[in-house]
């Protein structure tokens, strides 16, 4: 057994986290972590890493353990030096002073030098340059190159290449996903799967899920809840079982309001038969109708008590809480509009002085939804960028009909030219009133102050911001970059919901393959400097060898 949890809880300051967590990760598990952003994800990581300290309860951890944090630093070292495990590397520099000592090899000396090489040799040391060469290969990187120059996702893939070289039983992984592209998200789901350690991820990606757990665990308003298969699977379970419960407990409402209805009309019969009018009576035994009358009330009565006991006895089931929907919006955007959107003919695009695409030539009409996909650095991004005219073309043409055009960048770009939440809306409707504002900003948990600063604004208030904007317009024509970056299982769901319903014209690039798989109508794949326009992007990546 690799980590026990029990009955752990987590406190900052008055903000209770969670309480009585119990969890438990066996060899060979594969375990997704689920839960919303700000559920406590990373902090449950770091708590089972070592790294904090629960407020209550008791974590034991058996074997080695390995962790890949969000965000940490690199030293200024190459990179084949940067991905080299701690221990291997405390193992190489004791070697290397073992030898040093093999001038006078005397048997102290000897024995020394031998313990420190079967140290080093069962770390993996003696193969580790060919094994990092592989690893940094499939994860786009060379390793020659100094660490502390690295771009932020050039960075996270060396720690993610120095966690995959770093031999472990149990692997914590907190968002493994982020900066990779296509081949290498594939190439990490063979290297979990073929593992036989222990994996806890936390990942926003629903196809790398789906394709590597076989547990989820999730973090919900405190409690952690398990549900058996991948991420499709579980959330299904959870949807079932949400069902279940709350047929259970309407069934349990109707029952216990029809005996409370029984309990008042029998408590109503008693009181009535207890008030005895002797006018009302026939000539005869008025003392004995009297009795009679006393007898059925007390017997009207009891059973009124006995139904108010049983309504006490009767236990509801237990009802799981709504789940709320924080991208709840509907686009407005239209099939009206021009038939012909846009049209780009041996369109070439450069950066600076350096040409990055060349002989773009694609067609997009009315009402397709186009996913831009490709390797990192194949110029998704800069495409979008021409394509909103804020980048000219080098050569070749590029058309756009004239209609409403709404745009969300990887990080809420659009949103540099507003102080204000107030400010960023009515750019998008300057016919806003407050109220409506309100109405805009409360489904989508984002500060309900109209004046809130968006450069205070986290990276999933951000998006979600740039939503809002979205709600408002009109456009005929979205383009999005990256629209599901900072957001959590339940905001992407939805926003792909929104997105498939959208009946405008949609240009989108996204690293999430479900998202893809769910939305487009076409694909662009950009690779070398070149665009096919596809319509099946499983025959693309079959045709690549089996990797997009």
């Amino acid at each position: 057994m690799s980590v026990i949890l029990s009955h752990v809880s987590m406190t900052y300051g008055d903000d209770h986290l969670y309480a009585g967590v119990t969890f438990e990760l066996h060899r060979a598990d594969r375990v997704a972590l689920l839960g919303r952003n700000g559920s406590g994800k990373t902090t449950l990581l770091r708590l089972i890493g070592g790294a904090l300290t629960p407020t209550a309860g008791h974590i034991t951890t058996a074997g080695r353990l390995a962790y890949l944090p969000q965000f940490t630093d690199l030293p200024e070292v190459p990179l084949l030096d940067a991905v080299r495990p701690p221990a291997l590397d405390e193992a190489l520099q004791q070697l290397r002073l073992a030898e040093s000592g093999l001038t006078d090899p005397t048997h102290e000396v000897l024995n020394v030098y031998g313990a420190a090489e079967e140290t080093y040799r069962l770390l993996g040391g003696y193969d580790f340059d060919q094994r990092a060469a592989e690893v940094l290969h499939e994860l786009e990187l060379n390793p020659g190159w100094n660490a502390e120059r690295l771009s932020g996702g050039q960075r996270r893939r060396t720690l993610l290449a120095r966690l995959l070289l770093t031999p472990a039983d149990t692997y914590l992984l907190d968002e493994p996903t982020n900066h990779l592209d296509w081949p290498s998200l594939e190439w990490l789901e063979g290297w979990v799967q073929a593992s036989p350690a222990a994996f806890l991820i936390v990942s926003h990606d629903r196809a790398f899920l789906d394709a590597t757990v076989t547990r989820c665990a999730e973090l919900e308003r405190g409690e952690l809840r398990e549900y058996p298969g991948n991420y499709t699977e579980a959330i299904a379970v959870k949807r079932n079982l949400r069902e279940a419960r709350e047929r259970q407990y309407q069934a349990h409402q109707r029952k216990a309001q029809s005996l409370e209805q029984e309990r008042v009309n029998v408590q109503q019969r008693a009181a009535s038969t207890d008030r005895y009018n002797h006018k009302r009576k026939k000539p005869g035994n008025k003392k004995f109708a009297k009795m009679r009358a006393q007898d059925v009330a007390r017997t009207l009565a009891r059973r009124a008590k006995a139904l108010e006991q049983r309504l006490d006895r009767m236990e509801a089931p237990k009802r799981l809480l709504t789940e709320p929907n924080l991208v709840r919006v509907a686009l407005s955007g239209g099939a009206d509009g021009p038939h012909d959107v846009l049209g780009l003919s041996n369109v070439a695009l450069a950066v600076g002085d350096r040409p990055l695409l060349q002989g773009l030539t694609a067609h997009v009409r009315r009402g397709e939804k186009v996913a831009v996909v490709g390797p990192n650095g194949s110029g998704k991004s800069t495409l979008l960028r021409a394509l909103l005219g804020q980048l000219e073309p080098s050569g070749g043409e590029l058309r756009r009909a004239e209609l409403a055009v709404q745009w969300s960048g990887q990080h809420g770009e659009e949103l540099a030219a507003f102080s204000t939440q107030r400010e960023a809306l009515l750019a998008a409707d300057d016919c806003l009133t407050p109220q409506r504002m309100y109405e805009v900003l409360a489904p989508l948990g984002l500060p309900r102050n109209l004046e809130h600063r968006v450069q205070d604004l986290s990276g999933g208030q951000r998006t979600r911001l740039s939503l809002a904007r979205l709600s408002l317009t009109a456009a005929q024509l979205l383009i999005l970059d990256e629209p599901t970056n900072h957001l959590d299982h339940a905001a992407i769901e939805s926003l792909q919901a929104v997105l498939q319903s959208y009946s405008g014209t949609l240009i989108f690039a996204s690293h999430d393959r479900q998202l893809v798989a769910d939305v487009a109508t076409r694909y662009w794949w950009l690779e070398e400097g070149e665009l096919r326009d596809v319509t099946d992007l499983g025959l693309e990546t079959r045709g690549n060898g089996g990797t997009p």
